[in-house]
């Protein structure tokens, strides 16, 4: 079974706008979600810059991005060469008065880094792919991810375009993947039919960073990452506090076996 199918299982679309089913269930608060209509759930890309100046003359040369001198960041807007990217809303429903609207914003404070801050996990990975497309690896790279592992229901405690007091703790040459080799090392076994030989230890945290690996393995596992932290926060959002991400591998691995 897909991590598609698993993820809608576990992450019930009445949660996206708090309406109870027939079911009884007791209604949740709506959440937050974008203009093009996914969960907002604060991201943000870590990438290595090998040549800021060539980073700054690409963005100049393209129509989708607008740089913000009130709060010296790179807008990324749905417009121009971003236009074709789809989301769970089109483009044209969004309203005319209000086009183009920001995707995320790159910021740097240092010449070989910057890092794009994004609200949604789809938003997330449609970047990765695009700005590869956009901007030659020479240039820049994108290195590591960083997730806020909680849902907003209420405006007042949106963050905002910068994600700075969400991911101050983030040091980039702290970050390793042993949690992210682990949960790689489960999937393999749980497709292979064996029993694993390890185990991911329940727990949670507000705040995860792991290497994208995007030139190694593509975009699916990092979606793949994503999406699971997205159902550990859906979960807990509902009232399942005790919830991880090792349920979220249990259920895949169950499914996998039926």
């Amino acid at each position: 079974m897909p991590f598609y199918s698993i993820n809608r299982a576990l992450m019930d679309e009445r949660s996206f706008d708090g309406a109870a089913g027939n079911d009884g269930m007791v209604s949740q608060p709506p959440l937050i979600v974008t203009m093009t209509g996914e969960v907002f759930q604060p991201v943000r890309l870590y990438y290595h810059v090998h040549d800021m100046h060539m980073v700054h003359r690409i963005f100049q040369k393209m129509s989708c991005m607008d740089f913000d001198e009130a709060d010296n960041r790179w807008a990324w807007l749905y417009d121009g060469e971003a236009r074709p990217l789809k989301f769970r809303k089109s483009y044209g429903s969004i309203p005319k008065a209000m086009r183009p609207i920001v995707l995320g914003s790159f910021y740097s404070r240092v010449d070989d880094e910057m890092h794009l801050d994004i609200g949604s996990i789809e938003r997330a990975t449609k970047a990765v792919v695009f700005f590869d497309k956009h901007v030659d690896r020479s240039v820049a790279e994108v290195k590591h991810v960083a997730i806020y592992n909680k849902l907003f229901s209420s405006k007042a405690d949106h963050p905002g375009s910068n994600f700075d007091r969400l991911f101050s703790g983030i040091k980039v040459e702290e970050i390793d993947a042993r949690t992210e080799a682990k949960i790689e090392r489960l999937r393999e076994a749980a497709k292979s039919g064996r029993l694993p030989g390890i185990e991911l230890e329940p727990g949670f945290e507000l705040v995860e960073a792991f290497p994208v690996n995007f030139y190694e393995e593509g975009v699916r596992q990092l979606e793949t990452s994503l999406q699971m932290r997205q159902v550990v926060a859906m979960q807990r959002c509902r009232g399942n506090e005790d919830f991880s991400l090792a349920d979220v591998v249990k259920t895949m691995i169950s499914h996998l076996h039926q």
